[in-house]
């Protein structure tokens, strides 16, 4: 059982995912003390002052933040963006992916028809 639990975790896999896991957790710290302390101050002075992160409104005594759901879709869309272009930068086509699939589908089938033969 040790053995097996061992092979789950050295797989190449999960160790690229982990990796992923914890670069991503602190690009994300990046992105979001850029929106918090560049990107959304620039945007309330745009915007009259406002401090959009301290804004809400209440239905009855339900208190609904709207601001901060407004800058998390901000932080979203910055950080997508800012890693297309990385994944970019580094070479890594996002759309040749699903045809490389495509096209790895392919020749396995074509090999199972070759070994039934």
């Amino acid at each position: 059982m040790v053995k097996k639990i061992k092979l789950f975790l050295m797989r190449s896999n999960i160790i690229d995912l982990a990796t992923g896991v914890v670069i991503g957790t602190a690009f994300q710290k990046i992105i979001s003390a850029l929106v918090d302390k560049i990107f959304m101050p620039i945007v309330g002075v745009l915007i009259g002052g406002v401090n959009l992160k301290d804004r809400y409104f209440e239905v009855l005594t339900v208190k609904i933040a709207w601001g901060e759901a407004f800058q998390a879709s901000f932080d979203f869309i910055i950080v997508g963006t800012i890693l297309y272009f990385f994944l970019r930068a580094l070479g890594q086509n996002t759309e040749a992916k699903p045809q490389l699939d495509d096209l790895l589908i392919e020749i396995r089938d074509e090999l199972r028809k070759l070994n039934a033969n």
